[in-house]
């Protein structure tokens, strides 16, 4: 099973990540144990309304979204200098993923007093100087090209750069710029770590809170913020789903680890689902809020995108009143959309298209 989303779990060392990586993916990967390789798992993403039209059509198969979980190994702040830093190195395993979850230890586990803003000003100074090694790089190397050759090939890229450089040496994320088209194509070549969104996972002790100045700067910084117990999550993870759920409802948590991990990814990437319907399968499928229709027909196959004629659109709650797509049909639920249509969060769409 191919993932559509990536979520790169990092942050230094024995805060939780591989407990929370295994609570999520159920990989059973061994804990504490360090390492330079990541780990990688698939999750389906759950979703009731995927659950009831598999129930209304059933299908031969039932397909929800996946996420791949990629669990960067933790790393020592400020280990070795320049190239040789451990974060740096080890950070480059999150230049390829969608969105970066930082998990940040919140209890002392006889590792020592935690400190939730300190770690989060660490890592934030971490991505940043793994960043700043890029754009440095790339400066000296334009300025080569124009000492060659008297020009750059590309005169975006000089001030581009040196903007990029000002923000972060001013330890600021490049994610706080507003870039044009242009600058944002060309930048997104470089998969900068501090473009990225960003997930604030404060990995708690068992009935603890994170602190609030933590939570707030993670907030300042525009991430999505959760709060968990990876070591209870762990062991709720070996009970039978009815146990579970009546267990975190004795502990007021409404939702499992995994679950509020789906909803934050969705949410730092502005993800929403859409469905597609039918005797085969139904199938949901992620895609950017505000998309237009033939970027929706292009998540299913590119050759529907770059074919796409109209797309047959019923909102996932007239399905369910109507009781049937026959049903939705008579009572005019079911309507055709041009290229301009943006796709709504449970849409489901049929694309009619001719290449």
């Amino acid at each position: 099973m191919e993932a559509q989303v990536q979520i790169g779990i990092l942050g230094v060392k024995f805060t939780g990540k591989t407990t929370l990586f295994n609570v999520i993916t159920g990989a059973g990967m061994p804990t504490g144990q360090g390492g330079v390789d990541p780990h990688r798992a698939i999750g389906k993403v759950p979703d009731p309304r995927l659950d009831r039209l598999t129930d209304m059509f059933n299908p031969k198969r039932k397909i929800p979204t996946s996420v791949e979980w990629v669990d960067i190994p933790g790393f020592q702040a400020g280990a070795g200098s320049d190239g040789d830093r451990e974060a740096t190195r080890f950070l480059e395993h999150g230049r390829k993923v969608d969105a970066m979850a930082q998990v940040i230890r919140c209890f002392d586990g006889g590792f020592g007093t935690p400190d939730p803003l300190g770690e989060w000003e660490t890592l934030s100074l971490e991505l940043s100087l793994a960043d700043l090694q890029i754009v440095e790089n790339r400066l000296e190397k334009l300025a080569k090209e124009k000492m060659r050759m008297g020009k750059v090939a590309n005169p975006l890229e000089p001030p581009m750069f040196e903007r990029f450089k000002e923000q972060l040496e001013a330890e600021k994320p490049l994610r706080d710029l507003e870039l044009n088209p242009d600058e944002t194509k060309l930048a997104s070549g470089y998969a900068f770590l501090t473009a990225k969104p960003l997930i604030a996972v404060f990995n708690v002790a068992e009935g603890g809170e994170a602190p609030a100045e933590a939570v707030q700067a993670a907030r300042d910084a525009g991430a999505e913020v959760v709060t968990l117990c990876a070591t209870m999550e762990e062991e709720l993870a070996e009970l039978e789903e009815d146990e579970a759920a009546e267990f975190l409802a004795d502990l007021g948590i409404e939702e499992p680890a995994a679950n509020q991990m789906i909803r934050a990814s969705y949410g730092a990437l502005n993800l929403i689902s859409f469905f597609t319907v039918g005797p085969d399968e139904c199938r949901a499928w992620p895609v950017r809020r505000g998309s237009p229709a033939p970027v929706a027909a292009g998540v299913i196959h590119s050759d529907l995108q770059r074919g796409f004629i109209r797309a047959e659109v019923t909102a996932y709650e007239d399905l369910i009143a109507a009781g049937n797509m026959a049903a939705a049909k008579a009572d005019n639920k079911v309507r055709l959309e041009g290229k301009a249509y943006e796709v709504q969060d449970g849409d489901i769409l049929e694309i009619r298209f001719s290449v």
